[in-house]
């Protein structure tokens, strides 16, 4: 563990520990009650973005700027590729931000998350999906100039999978905590992950005690670094393979892909917001802390159980069968 990093985000954060009830009222960017989705009964603040783009461009600006070595394993090779990367942080935290406080068009989202991912990935190639592997195939697919349009489809859908992900407290919390973990045991970016840890505890504290949530600016930040991360390790290493990936992010896509396809079906626009979400089946039948254990539960016993079957596509049909068969039953009156 670095332990100079962590010295310094615990210092770096004490004003958010002990100030924030007077950060968030300054900040005054709340979610509130709407007798349909939302039920809180006062104004939650939309503060989770914040804390995880405030610690990770403050330790960047001293590791860069004031050149303190607080980040041992920096993985930026050239300076093109750290723009790039700072390009997309304060895009997506600012699309996020601005959605949180206007509430933005699905449309303009889209649009506007497009021309970042476009912007990433002509400042930084090492961005570009042009080639899929997978552990149980022995061949490589070669993307060529489906390639861009492949990258960008990629990053729109995961951030749109983990937007309706975001339902209940702790959910895409504790999720992204899954995720950093797996991304540090593999040695990919750790101490950029060691800082998003770091701030997910401090979210998840005050998330628990239902003092903010992560908003927009939240969910599109992660669901970048998350993108990018995953995507730069499969292009320069392979220490994740498109498959695992796939794993790694099923449930979140998967209830994605379910409601996308229902809203077509029903003539309705896709992008438009409902109560039929995992989460929200479940709430129908059981308790939020139920509804909560279930979905990480299952999240974990797809990424451990890939790793250890042998036959992997079979077990791929078999987590996808066993979603069928539960959203179903959470159908039944």
């Amino acid at each position: 563990m670095n332990h100079n990093l962590l010295i310094l985000l615990i210092i770096s954060n004490i004003p958010i520990i002990f100030f924030l009830d007077k950060i968030i009222k300054k900040f005054n960017i709340n979610d509130k009650s709407d007798g349909i989705r939302k039920f809180q009964k006062k104004p939650i603040a939309l503060f989770g973005g914040s804390i995880f783009f405030y610690n990770i461009f403050l330790i960047i600006f001293i590791e860069k700027i004031v050149d303190l070595n607080f980040i041992n394993d920096f993985t930026f090779s050239t300076n093109r590729e750290l723009i790039a990367f700072g390009v997309g942080l304060v895009s997506f935290f600012m699309i996020g931000l601005y959605d949180d406080k206007y509430n933005l068009n699905p449309y303009k989202k889209i649009a506007l998350s497009t021309l970042a991912i476009l912007l990433v990935i002509n400042l930084d190639q090492n961005v570009i999906i042009r080639e899929l592997d997978f552990i149980f195939f022995d061949h490589t697919i070669e993307l060529r100039s489906f390639s861009y349009f492949f990258t960008i489809l990629c990053f729109l859908l995961f951030i749109n999978a983990l937007n309706m992900f975001d339902g209940i407290n702790l959910q895409v919390g504790c999720y992204s905590l899954i995720v950093c973990i797996i991304l540090i045991s593999n040695g990919i970016f750790s101490d950029l992950n060691l800082i998003l840890i770091f701030s997910l505890l401090i979210f998840l504290f005050y998330n628990y005690k239902n003092k903010i949530y992560l908003g927009d600016s939240g969910v599109y930040l992660l669901a970048f670094l998350f993108s990018y991360f995953f995507i730069n390790s499969h292009n320069n290493n392979e220490i994740f393979l498109a498959d695992e990936i796939f794993v790694i992010m099923f449930l979140p896509g998967v209830d994605m892909l379910r409601l996308f396809l229902t809203r077509v079906t029903n003539g309705k626009n896709p992008f438009e917001a409902d109560s039929n979400h995992l989460h929200h089946l479940l709430l129908k039948k059981y308790s939020p802390k139920f509804a909560f254990c279930f979905s990480q539960i299952i999240i974990l016993i797809c990424i451990i159980g890939y790793y250890y079957v042998t036959f992997k596509i079979s077990f791929l049909l078999s987590i996808i069968f066993f979603y069928i068969l539960l959203i179903i039953f959470l159908k039944k009156k």
